[in-house]
């Protein structure tokens, strides 16, 4: 009996142990986290057991996927910024398994923003600012350029469309965060980083494939990019596919644009000279316009053309000008399951300038892909874009706005008939420089088909819940082969002549970039940590080759063989280099104070060698103090709160390739005879040129109030800019007159606010509005060799003034008034006169976006107050006689007012008989005086409008064939209201990353209105 008995509690034991070895069994979870509105993936949601939260914290990665063991029957707690919160029972079948979260009202004290490398964060742990817009926001214009789309929407950043040779439909970009750093004037834009690749250029990425935008800003929030991150940076995040059926959606944008804010011109006198007409005279300093037919030009096969010897009503500079149109269709495929996503689009963007002849074209597929394999996860990126560029070179605008106002741009266009005056052999004025400017504009053409793609492969392999290693290849090539064609022209007449000139021009860039990371992440009690430790390898590749002909043999053939003289081009091949290693730790307590520490080392190929390794250190900090402390953790009228500051010290290298080598050119007849020697550059190799540092510290406060109905983000940043690489001149005894210098100081003081939220929030109605402030303050510190120095044309640094300063003559004063020569003429003064700075200090932005039903209404306010432009257009109007001021005076000698007469004695008498002769001479002085170029920069302008209609859910459910559809219009740079002294132009669009300056190889700026059409599948 007692042998039964033993041998059934051993049994029953047996059978206990069993159980609870069952019951306790480990099962392993996987699957992905998305957005249960939109289907797409979630990067940084946290995973958690809730019996047990100290095992470990996984977090969702760049595809949404985790991760963690468990045992059965216990709680999956996943927990996401911006989401409800969520729990799930483990039954040991959760392998695979979608987990779809819902977006949280408390919009502010949940945002996620994309960080460095790309990896996502939670914004409370941030110590810096960072800014995201989402999809909506960003194509709400329905620009081409996601650059552009970004103007006025973000605090601290200041975006311009400049013009360059080839950019008449592709304009250049320039960004400036937080001022200017660098007195190296190409060296101040951000980090480009595309899914966590950095890029050389986003100017080609379809701006419907962005998923969202993050702007770090400032080397703070970018210290893991060290000296590529010192201006900030521009993370992008592209679509990914959605978990469930697959979606389709198309959609079309069509607008037309025509310029605007053209100098005004007068419409008074016309061609001639003196007050006498002339026939082939391209200046308007003639008689008055009086209606008559008159001769136009010269005899055409023994008949004189006549033409109409008045001004039109209408603007006539206006007819040379074309509709712009721009059509843009886009098509996406996306869908997805637990273990794999893809997204495909393509795009086609065709464009027509507003110049004659100008268009351009853009063809493009992305792809993006992700799989998982248990412990391993992989995603891949490719996007290929065709780029086709048929532009008017460099100039032939320049005479419409100097050629008289009588001239028909309209008929102009008939170039091409032999016996039309308007064909260039007999146009009226024979002058190169006043020829038939839609000749020229179809004669000088500048093509080019450029080729860029752009890819990422990445591996993360999860060792553990808490320990996971990740390699990121992102691969860039830009191939572009241009050609420039000016057709040759002969004539009897020697400035008629054109001489025919070909250039065949080849670029190619590439660039890989390897990041290897360890990214480790624990739990201990109350205290979260997370390390990352990685390594970048990034190579770049860049070659140049052109081969011109400068004098054509015949009219319909550009080949560098048929011509005479020798051919002219070259070659430039340059290589950069760089490995850097890198490290992130960041500790949180509670979830509501945080610690990050950052440190990176670089070494640059550009640097010698015992100079070329720095280190940039940094720290931040941030502290959620309505979730620290009771009483404002209660508060209803405060419902989120943070502090955050950070410091940060960044090595900078802005030296090209090359620079510091000891260079030789050919030369010959060296040293006598037909020798061929070598001579050495003049700029002379400083081995111990050293990196710029820049120091910087931020300081914020983050408000919520009303259940975050409305938000508050103040910043103030501060950074200076110490040991600035430029080329400074050196005494010629040396051999050289120049060399690279660490010299140079730029101090940086910049205030940001940010106010967003609803105004009303209801099932119906939505009212979100947006506003953003910004204050910069730049000034030159320190300067080599002197207090100033010449930037560009009249822009100067100079110590203790804003940067850049305009600079220019003005007229002499006398206790304020003009000073007059006997003759009457106006003096320049003797010494330039400051007038501001060329960058505006004051930036804000106002956007908002209210929905009624299916009705929406959306639209963005951009005003730049404080700066000053100048123009060359003007001097050039008032020479040309097409200045309205030129008759001011009925072109009559006049008295001009508030001037005194310089006697030979040097004393100053007041005017009250002294005539101005108010003729071309005069008035020809008068616009060389400098500050009549001159304007107040400051405007407020509707950037951008959106009206749009979306179909009922009714309507939509009714019928089979598509899930969503809207329509829309929309409307760019609608209006502007500019300072009342500025008949220069847009103060936003620029000549070639200049400040404040406006050429007349500029195009003028265009408005434009459009439709927009959108249906999902």
């Amino acid at each position: 009996m007692k042998v039964f008995y033993l041998k059934s509690c051993l049994s029953f034991v047996a059978m206990l142990c069993v159980g609870i070895t069952f019951a306790q069994q480990h099962v392993t979870v996987r699957g992905r986290i998305t957005d249960g509105e939109s289907g797409a993936p979630l990067e940084g949601a946290s995973v958690k057991i809730k019996e047990n939260p100290r095992s470990g914290t996984p977090v969702s990665g760049s595809t949404g996927g985790f991760l963690i063991r468990a045992h059965q029957g216990q709680i999956l707690q996943v927990n996401m910024l911006g989401y409800a919160n969520k729990e799930i029972p483990i039954d040991g079948q959760n392998h695979d398994v979608v987990i779809k979260l819902d977006r949280s009202v408390n919009e502010l004290t949940e945002v996620v923003v994309t960080g460095a490398l790309g990896i996502k964060r939670s914004s409370r742990e941030l110590g810096t600012s960072a800014q995201s817009v989402n999809n909506e926001e960003l194509n709400l214009g329905k620009v081409v350029n996601p650059l552009l789309a970004l103007s006025s929407k973000v605090a601290g950043l200041r975006i311009n469309a400049t013009d360059q040779t080839t950019g008449k439909t592709d304009p250049g970009i320039q960004i400036r965060m937080r001022g200017t750093r660098s007195l190296n004037r190409s060296k101040n834009d951000p980090i480009y980083v595309v899914d966590g690749v950095p890029l050389p250029n986003i100017t080609r990425i379809n701006p419907n494939d962005i998923a969202d935008i993050t702007v770090l800003k400032g080397a703070n929030a970018a210290a893991l990019y060290g000296s590529e991150g010192v201006n900030g940076a521009i993370m992008i995040t592209t679509k990914s596919g959605k978990t469930g059926a697959g979606e389709v959606n198309f959609s079309n944008s069509t607008t037309f644009a025509n310029v605007f804010l053209l100098p005004p011109a007068q419409k008074a006198f016309g061609q001639g000279q003196n007050g006498v007409y002339s026939a082939v005279s391209a200046e308007s300093w003639g008689d008055r316009f009086n209606g008559e037919m008159r001769d136009f030009g010269l005899p055409i096969n023994g008949i004189q053309p006549t033409k109409l010897y008045a001004a039109p009503a209408r603007d006539n500079r206006l007819d040379f000008f074309d509709t712009g149109v721009t059509v843009q269709n886009d098509l996406s495929f996306s869908g997805g399951d637990a273990k794999s996503s893809y997204f495909l689009s393509l795009q086609d963007v065709r464009l027509k300038g507003v110049i004659p002849h100008d268009k351009s074209s853009r063809t493009g597929v992305r792809f993006n892909g992700t799989r998982s394999f248990d412990k391993l996860t992989t995603s891949f990126n490719a996007n290929y874009v065709l780029f086709k560029n048929n532009t008017t070179s460099d100039g032939p605008w320049l005479s419409v706005y100097t050629q008289p106002a009588n001239i028909d741009y309209n008929e102009a266009r008939e170039w091409e008939d032999p016996s039309s005056p308007n064909h260039p052999l007999n146009w009226y004025n024979p002058v190169a420089g006043t020829r038939n400017p839609i000749f020229m504009a179809n004669n000088n053409r500048n093509t080019a088909n450029q080729h860029t793609l752009n890819s990422k492969l990445e591996f993360t392999y999860d060792f553990t819940d808490w320990f996971s290693v990740t390699n990121r290849t992102g691969y860039y090539l830009q191939a572009e082969a241009g050609r420039v064609t000016n057709k040759k022209l002969v004539s009897n007449i020697a400035t008629r002549n054109i001489n025919g000139t070909l250039n065949d021009s080849g670029r190619d860039f590439t660039r890989l970039n390897n990041d290897f990371m360890l990214n480790f992440r624990k739990e201990f009690g109350e205290f979260t940590t997370r390390l990352l430790l990685g390594h970048n390898i990034r190579m770049d590749d860049a070659k140049l080759i052109n081969v011109q002909a400068n004098n054509l043999l015949f009219e319909d053939i550009f080949n560098q063989g048929s011509r005479t003289g020798e051919l002219s081009g070259g070659s430039t091949i340059t290589q950069y280099r760089s490995l850097s290693t890198y490290g992130e730790f960041t500790m949180g307590y509670r979830n509501y104070l945080f610690l990050t520490l950052v440190g990176r080392n670089d070494r640059v190929s550009t640097l010698d060698p015992s100079n070329n390794s720095y280190f940039t250190p940094g720290v931040s900090a941030s502290f959620v103090f309505t979730d620290a402390i009771a009483g404002p953790k209660n508060s209803k009228m405060l419902n989120y709160g943070r502090i955050y500051g950070s410091y940060n010290r960044t090595g900078n290298v802005t030296l090209d390739p090359y620079r510091l080598n000891l260079t030789y050119s050919q030369t010959n007849g060296f040293p006598y005879g037909s020798l061929v020697g070598f001579t050495p550059s003049l700029i002379e190799p400083n081995s111990r040129l050293k990196p710029e540092f820049v120091t910087s510290y931020e300081g914020g406060l983050q408000l919520g109030f009303l259940d975050s109905r409305l938000n508050a983000d103040i910043t103030y940043a501060y950074s200076d800019s110490d040991g600035q690489i430029f080329n400074a001149g050196i005494s010629r005894a040396t051999g050289f007159n120049s060399t690279y210098v660490n010299a140079g100081r730029m101090i940086n003081n910049t205030l940001e606010v940010m106010l967003n939220g609803s105004a009303i929030r209801s099932q119906d109605i939505d009212l979100q509005f947006g506003i953003n402030f910004t204050f910069t303050d730049t000034k030159a510190k320190d300067l080599y060799a002197g207090n100033e120095f010449n930037i560009f044309r009249q822009a100067y640094a100079i110590k203790d003034e804003p940067y850049p300063t305009l600079r220019m003559t003005d007229f002499e004063r006398h206790e304020g008034k003009i000073v007059l020569d006997q003759s009457g003429n106006v003096l320049p003064s003797e010494e330039e006169v400051i007038l501001g700075t060329m960058v505006p200090p004051y930036l804000f932005g106002f956007n908002t976006q209210f929905r009624y039903k299916e009705f929406s209404i959306g639209f963005q306010v951009d005003s730049r107050l404080g700066s000053w432009m100048y123009s060359e257009v003007i001097p050039r109007m008032y020479s040309a006689g097409t200045h309205p001021e030129t008759v001011k005076y009925d072109r009559q000698p006049f008295l001009m007012p508030n001037t005194v007469i310089k006697q030979d004695d040097g004393t100053f008498t007041e005017n009250t008989n002294v005539l101005s002769q108010g003729d071309k001479d005069w008035w020809t002085k008068y616009g060389a005086i400098q500050t009549t170029t001159a304007a107040k920069a400051d405007y407020l302008k509707l950037r951008e409008l959106y009206i749009g209609y979306a179909l009922p859910n009714s309507v939509v459910q009714r019928q089979g064939v598509f899930k969503k559809a809207s329509i829309g219009l929309v409307g760019n740079n609608v209006f502007i209201i500019k300072h009342s002294s500025n008949q220069i132009g847009d103060p936003e669009a620029l000549y070639n990353q200049t400040d404040g300056y406006s050429s007349f190889r500029q195009i003028p700026t265009s408005r434009s209105f459009g439709f927009n059409i959108n249906m999902t599948f």
